[in-house]
């Protein structure tokens, strides 16, 4: 109980110092989580991925987020394996390497070697986790209570609300073995697609807070210049990049909904995903209706196009179809006279996200999560000219 009360007096003075009361601001928000550690960092990475939810100028900020966790000790590491496969870590593995690949809010990667000889990827869980997460939680809506914040707020968002929604998103990310699970579908969903490769995981060793995966090497995509030296088309890549990701969300139904720089590398001729924690999932007649709301954006059919995203929300109230229509109109016709390759695919999902909050209609999670994950990786893959994958 002592520990509770010190914590939150702790959210309570972070959210003060950072002025969050007076000047709600993307910096000053990212700053404040980042003081708070961890979870909230988690939450925060979360809260970037939800540009149904928050403004452009707040995802973006907090997309920052993605820096290096400082890691836990190699002892700590040590004990958690021991603790998890209840046996001596080198019964288990020939050797761990001290320093970690990288330490992330919820876990660390090391890299390892198998009794057998493999060369693999180790990912702890940060120890006590999920307990951390789920007290921080309680406590910050005791401080966003006791500090009034939702007046601020007003009727735009329940902070409560979110708050929750995002935990529970955490804790399926927490649960490495629905991660497990996730690599092995989208594996067999990408195994005749030669260009795509997913990590081999080692089931008989991953748990809920274990997960031991392939070793792999290469580029991310981020270093642009090392790809072009190697001989790569960075626009070949983009163009593979774009075509499968349209597989996995239109065919498929399950898509990487995490696509950004640091998830994906470049080796021997293949893409390679990493990191399976945040999947999409898109049923048969949701995938039907966004391929008929494609054909009606690029043919400028209006109505087309506003019955699709009625079809495709959760929750529309209060919609003046007068001011929807004319609003889905105006960013038609900006877009109409240009050709498709000269079309900013981000400024576009952005203006239609603010339209559907202006006019007060919300996407499921899994659709919002496909336009984010567009968005991403038309960032990261805008390589301009230049792989011969």
């Amino acid at each position: 109980m002592k520990n509770e009360v010190k914590r939150l007096h702790q959210i309570i003075k972070v959210i003060r110092s950072y002025h969050l009361l007076k000047d709600f601001s993307p910096e000053n928000l990212r700053k404040a989580i980042e003081a708070l550690g961890p979870t909230f960092i988690k939450i925060g990475q979360i809260a970037s991925a939800r540009e149904d939810l928050f403004p452009e100028e707040y995802t973006k900020e907090l997309s920052k987020l993605r820096s290096q966790v400082k890691p836990m000790r190699f002892s700590i590491v040590k004990n958690l394996i021991e603790s998890e496969y209840h046996q001596k870590w080198d019964s288990v593995f020939a050797s761990i390497d001290k320093e970690p690949l990288g330490s992330a809010s919820i876990a660390q990667v090391h890299k390892a070697t198998l009794l057998s000889g493999e060369t693999v990827a180790v990912k702890i869980q940060r120890e006590n986790i999920e307990e951390a997460m789920c007290l921080d939680i309680k406590l910050l809506k005791k401080a966003i209570s006791i500090l009034n914040v939702q007046k601020f707020l007003g009727d735009i968002i329940d902070l409560n609300d979110v708050l929750d929604e995002m935990y529970e998103t955490a804790k399926k990310e927490m649960n490495f073995k629905i991660e497990a699970e996730n690599m092995i579908r989208f594996s067999q969903n990408q195994k005749d697609i030669l260009y795509i490769e997913t990590p081999k995981v080692y089931e008989k060793l991953s748990t809920s807070r274990i997960l031991v995966m392939q070793y792999v090497t290469g580029l991310e995509i981020y270093r642009k210049q090392e790809l072009i030296d190697l001989g790569y088309q960075l626009d070949e890549i983009a163009l593979k990049l774009a075509d499968n990701y349209l597989k996995q969300a239109l065919e498929d139904g399950f898509f990487h909904a995490d696509p950004h720089a640091d998830n994906i590398k470049i080796d021997q001729g293949k893409i390679i995903y990493l990191d399976f924690g945040m999947m999409g999932i898109l049923s048969k007649n949701d995938r039907e209706i966004l391929v008929d709301c494609m054909k009606s954006i690029i043919s400028g059919d209006i109505e087309g196009v506003e019955h699709a995203l009625l079809l495709l929300s959760v929750s529309s109230s209060s919609i003046d179809y007068m001011r929807l229509r004319k609003d889905l109109q105006l960013i038609l016709e900006r877009h109409q006279k240009k050709e498709i390759k000269d079309i900013d695919i981000k400024q576009f999902f952005y203006q239609l996200l603010s339209l559907l909050a202006d006019n007060h209609i919300k996407l499921s999670r899994d659709i919002t999560m496909l336009i984010r994950g567009i968005i991403v990786l038309e960032g990261e893959s805008g390589c301009g000219k230049s792989t011969t994958l």
